[in-house]
């Protein structure tokens, strides 16, 4: 077992193997004897060393996961962790309920996905079925454990980014006949925009990450395995593009600034709020422009007008860009202590204002400290948040709280 010694001053390990990597090596497993503190790359060395994989490791880009999740090549390795090599993935290209996400042989249940995931709320539903074609049957492996949980966390982040009432997602394993579904994604939001880009990102992330593979199944039982991308070092964001890649590095690792000449302009417009907490007295001042520099709203008003302009100088991988419009505006509740500045950016551009928009609030907020400190030092920033994103690939818009 993965915890057996591997000899003096050595651990052992066991590594799970799938597809194409499974068939090499003739088993499921592999051990290695390793030092102690050995990392992922090290064990992956290792195996590059077995005569049965090194042809294969050599040219095909791999990932280990550990514990069931993707893990970069220096993370260290103790002897009971459960380990898996996992090959390019197939079907991915270069106050809601609790999402549940499930792998099984049986034919997929639309209506069972259907039933999990009404809701009064809900006023739109939408499903993907992905189904076999053109060829007489697929054939699908997969990491089932690691795929149900990468699955379920993928829903949970689509359920958070769309603000979506629930989400469910059912994929086959064992041979899929032509015209069947082998995948189905059903989300339920209360408008149709969050449930439609809701759906997409989780059936291209699902393609991307989901340790599952595909061989295709014609007049040979032997078919190819079909094949598909490098399996991602970490999961994305929630509201990422979906595809799997982490879009601000390199090839090499490094930060890079997304290439977006592609797309064309568009409006872009964001909203976003930040809330200033002080005593009572504080915020008296401020409402009645009796601080110690003076007026408090209009000097923040202008500092944050003037940061959503420099946002590209400001944020390293942030564009530049030309906006239209820019403003804060503020409220204050002097019972509660609390200063509220919300600000609003707009451009017509092939990218985004958030970050412009979040900018401006934040040092709107930063400017209301440095004018009312000299009353008091324990004022706290306590939030800064996107309140709403229109235009682009998909709309945002945050619940009131």
């Amino acid at each position: 077992m993965s915890g057996a010694p591997g000899g003096e001053g050595r651990m052992r390990v066991r590594v799970r193997l799938f597809a194409v990597l499974r068939e090499r090596a003739g088993g499921e497993w592999v051990e290695l004897d390793l030092s102690p503190g050995a990392t992922v790359a090290d064990a992956i060395r290792a195996l590059s060393r077995d005569e049965r994989l090194r042809e294969l490791l050599e040219r095909l880009p791999v990932r280990m996961a550990v514990n069931r999740d993707y893990a970069d090549d220096q993370t260290r390795l103790a002897p009971d962790d459960e380990l898996a090599l996992i090959p390019p993935l197939s079907g991915g290209s270069p106050a809601a309920r609790a999402p549940r996400a499930r792998i099984r042989e049986e034919p997929l249940s639309l209506a069972a996905l259907l039933e999990r995931i009404g809701d009064p709320a809900a006023g739109a539903i939408v499903l993907f079925q992905g189904v076999t074609r053109e060829i007489p049957s697929l054939d699908y492996e997969a990491y089932v454990e690691m795929a149900r949980e990468r699955i379920e966390r993928i829903l949970a982040d689509c359920v958070e980014a769309h603000e979506l009432t629930a989400a469910a997602a059912e994929h086959r394993v064992g041979s899929v006949p032509l015209g069947e579904p082998s995948v189905i994604v059903a989300v339920s939001a209360p408008h149709r925009e969050q449930a439609f880009a809701a759906a997409r990102e989780a059936i291209d992330r699902i393609k991307a990450e989901a340790p599952i593979w595909k061989r295709e199944i014609g007049a040979s039982a032997d078919g190819p395995w079909v094949p598909g991308v490098e399996p991602p070092v970490g999961a994305p964001a929630p509201g990422s593009a979906g595809a799997g890649e982490l879009t601000h590095v390199d090839g090499e690792g490094r930060a890079r600034m997304v290439d977006v000449g592609a797309k064309q302009p568009s409006e872009r417009v964001a909203r976003a709020r930040a809330r200033v907490r002080m005593s009572p007295g504080s915020a008296r001042a401020v409402r009645d422009e009796d601080g110690p520099k003076g007026e408090v709203i209009g000097v923040a008003r202008l500092a944050g007008i003037q940061a959503a302009k420099q946002t590209g100088m400001l944020i390293p991988l942030a564009h530049p860009l030309p906006l239209t419009y820019a403003d804060v505006a503020a409220s204050v509740d002097a019972d509660r202590g609390l200063v509220e500045l919300t600000s609003e950016v707009r451009t017509v551009a092939r990218t985004g204002v958030e970050m412009e928009a979040m900018t401006a609030c934040a040092v709107a907020a930063l400017t209301v400290y440095d004018m009312v400190k000299g009353l008091e030092r324990g004022i706290v920033l306590e939030q800064v948040a996107l309140l709403e994103k229109r235009g682009g690939r998909s709309d945002y818009r945050r619940h009131p709280d």
